[in-house]
């Protein structure tokens, strides 16, 4: 980037996976003093003006976009002959780069993945927009639940758009429309798409392969992927067929829309943690609706293509009467020894304890929240009285704080207001905390301990205050001073401004001004912020 200003941003370090290949900035907005994701675009004179035309009404489209699962767009700009799109700025991991970590995903992590992203695509489809570019690493986990990022209105048809070619992974994820016109996505392009990703988080595979880009996109035209199932043998039968019918070649072939999908996942949760069995599924067809007459099937027929309903419609199935098909009369043996066998051999404590302890021990906040409502939440009510009962109370606090700690994050990071005094005080003394302010940020806890901690409803805030008290007294931080603190803190900004670093000054300044202007223990100190802060004013515009 050869500017470190591109309008009223300041541009600070580049982003993603692989940055040196990203046009994807970190950068703050100086006025606002906000910390945002920018995405630069190059074009050769700064384009024609219909082209800046029609960019401006894009960002203003883009600009309406609301949905929790959405990155934001605040809007963009020329500079030059550079073109900018400022989002939202996620912090977390990539979908590629937790499965570059992990190689692949359990299940039910898939599934909450894409019950999340199909809601975002639904309400894209709404506005008459796809995505159309629908890799892991546009899908950014963020407390309990992804975030979808780089939406735009055009991608291909524009001089504003990315100049570096498909790598082979991500073309191995494309469907096989947009191989022969990149401009020929659709929401059903879409759908392929997030089966691609659903394929790969299941199998750490990509549904096409080979080792050149021809290879690949041959793979892509011609070749059916091998089954999910028959890769992970704990991948549940429904969800593998939901994976291969968003995978189908033929767009028409595919889910008629989200929706659709919305109601696939809902029935592959349902089937999988009712331990439906198998046999009745292959007997019944896979389909999220109970197709029970004519007026049904149509109904079906429409949310999820022709080919959904085919096993009830085919006509030599029909011309049998349907307890004669042997599908029946297998599927119904099988299915009475699958429920006289859950009915004997339900989950032991100690087996429940164990596949939640499996579930805790990968570490994911997705994990937690399966073996919380899964097997912990259950284990109390079977057996409150339980050898194993205290240890499932234990591990429902820590996945609720879990819970209520990501929650708080999100609402600061995207400047939402706080819903009650426990998430305020918590915020505040956090502020504190990352400030380096240990001994105010541990009367900040103590307080609220002292205050909430008879509050069930405070539960989970008062268990991250306790938390955090005992972070810090382990640490030593009760000798720690608040002017002390702030001396070092005023020095620092002191040095970062002889450097020319002025915004970095600001903010420390800023940081002392908010947190300390009513400790009249501090005033001095703070007037001394507030003297920078004022001196440097004409300055705002300076950057590192």
């Amino acid at each position: 980037m050869p500017r470190s200003r591109l309008g009223p941003l300041a541009i600070e370090s580049k982003l993603g996976d692989h940055p040196s290949q990203s046009c994807v900035w970190r950068a703050i907005h100086v006025q606002l003093k906000k910390s945002v994701a920018v995405k630069v675009f190059a074009a050769p004179f700064g384009g024609t003006p219909e082209a800046r035309a029609a960019f401006a009404a894009e960002w203003t489209k883009l600009k309406t976009i609301s949905h929790p699962a959405i990155a934001k767009c605040y809007g963009g700009g020329f500079e030059e002959t550079d073109a900018y799109l400022a989002y939202e700025l996620i912090e977390g991991e990539t979908l590629e780069s937790e499965l570059s970590r992990r190689n692949r995903l359990s299940w039910e992590s898939v599934l909450d993945m894409a019950q999340s992203i199909v809601e975002a695509l639904e309400y894209l489809h709404c506005q008459d927009m796809v995505h159309g570019a629908l890799y892991p690493d546009k899908v950014i986990f963020t407390g309990l639940s992804p975030v979808l990022v780089d939406v735009r209105m055009e991608r291909h048809d524009t001089p504003y758009r990315t100049g570096r070619p498909p790598s082979p992974s991500e073309v191995s994820l494309l469907p096989p429309e947009m191989l022969t016109d990149p401009a020929a996505h659709s929401p059903h392009s879409d759908l392929y798409m997030l089966g691609s990703m659903m394929y790969l988080s299941v199998t750490g595979r990509t549904p096409a392969s080979g080792d050149t880009i021809e290879q690949i996109s041959a793979s892509v035209r011609t070749d059916v992927p091998e089954s999910p199932a028959s890769i992970v043998l704990e991948c549940p039968v429904w969800l593998d067929k939901l994976i291969m019918h968003l995978l189908q070649k033929d767009p028409a072939a595919r889910p008629h829309g989200t929706a659709a999908v919305k109601l696939a996942l809902a029935e592959v949760r349902k089937r999988s943690m009712s331990r439906t069995g198998v046999a009745e599924h292959a007997s019944s067809g896979f389909s999220p609706l109970s197709v029970t007459n004519q007026d049904d099937r149509d109904i079906a027929r429409k949310l999820l293509g022709r080919d959904a309903l085919s096993l009830d419609d085919n006509p030599a199935q029909q011309s049998v009467a349907w307890h004669d098909r042997p599908t029946v009369l297998i599927g119904g043996l099988v299915l009475i020894a699958a429920i006289f066998a859950y009915v004997l051999w339900p989950l032991s404590e100690d087996n429940m304890r164990t596949r939640a302890e499996a579930l805790i021990n990968e570490g994911t906040k997705t994990s937690m929240m399966h073996a919380k409502n899964n097997f912990l939440v259950p284990m109390i009510k079977r057996f409150p009285d339980g050898q194993h009962a205290d240890w499932a109370a234990e591990q429902i606090d820590q996945v609720e704080m879990l819970q209520a700690e990501s929650a708080l994050e999100k609402k600061l990071k995207r400047n939402l207001p706080l819903k009650d005094e426990a998430e305020r005080l918590y915020a505040e003394a956090s502020q504190f905390e990352r400030f380096g302010d240990s001994a105010t940020a541990l009367d900040q806890y103590r307080s609220m301990v002292t205050l909430l901690g008879d509050d069930p409803q405070y539960k989970a805030f008062v268990n991250l205050a306790r938390r955090q008290i005992g972070k810090i007294e382990s640490d030593g931080g009760k000798d720690d001073e608040a002017s002390r603190i702030i001396q070092a803190k005023l020095d620092q900004a002191a040095r970062l401004q002889t450097q020319g670093k002025v915004i970095a000054a600001r903010k420390i300044w800023y940081s002392v001004v908010e947190l300390y202007a009513n400790n009249d223990k501090v005033a001095p100190l703070v007037a001394q912020a507030q003297d920078r802060l004022a001196e440097n004013r004409n300055d705002a515009g300076s950057n590192d």
